[in-house]
């Protein structure tokens, strides 16, 4: 940035104007909502139907979490409540609510750093999990993740184990790396789940 007193890996909440990288600013952010809003939309009153509502609804929340001009992490919350609602509309929306969700509450453990808190995220993210895939699997006993998403939530664990263990005892003073890590590697699951319900509206 080219001036300011707090970096940008502060954390704090801040504006800053770039030397090398454009800068973004709330309009642009607006215009490219806006325009992704669009085709959902268009199709939704060509379609009305109480499911494409709420396809399009979670299609909305997604688009504004990806090109809103502050989002913080917790606001893929806001698109998992209404795409908790289509896992009535079949096994394929019930899928990829699961992993999404599994994947969205597993990219909030930076928010739970204290050491008192370690155990209690993986615990609560394991039993939460494994309870709404025996629900799931009960309303849809076929239904079953593609290599993709196993292998992916698979990698998780050797993530987990890089980000929370490894790294904060051999590089402790690059704090920002296990951040940076949990970015990386969640963003590849959202945008993946992100491109499917735009795919599927």
């Amino acid at each position: 940035p080219r001036s300011g007193v707090h970096p940008l890996m502060s954390g704090l909440v801040q504006q800053a104007d770039f030397l090398v990288l454009p800068n973004v600013s709330p309009l642009h952010c607006a215009t490219l909502t806006l325009a992704t809003w669009t085709p959902v939309l268009v199709k939704l009153f060509k379609q009305p139907s109480p499911q494409q509502f709420v396809k399009s609804v979670t299609a909305a929340a997604f688009t504004s979490f990806f090109l809103g001009y502050h989002v913080h992490e917790k606001a893929i919350l806001v698109v998992l409540v209404p795409y908790a609602l289509l896992v009535f509309s079949g096994a394929e929306s019930a899928k990829d609510f699961f992993f999404l969700s599994f994947l969205g509450t597993y990219s909030l453990f930076p928010l739970l750093f204290e050491a008192q808190e370690f155990l209690v995220k993986i615990v609560i993210l394991l039993m939460v999990h494994c309870l709404m895939y025996i629900t799931i699997r009960r309303m849809y006993p076929k239904l079953k993740l593609n290599k993709f998403e196993k292998l992916y939530l698979y990698g998780l664990i050797g993530h987990f184990i890089l980000a929370e263990v490894l790294l904060p005892i051999f590089v402790a003073r690059l704090e920002f790396l296990p951040l940076l890590l949990y970015s990386a590697y969640c963003s590849v699951g959202i945008v993946y789940s992100y491109a499917k319900l735009l795919l599927s509206v």
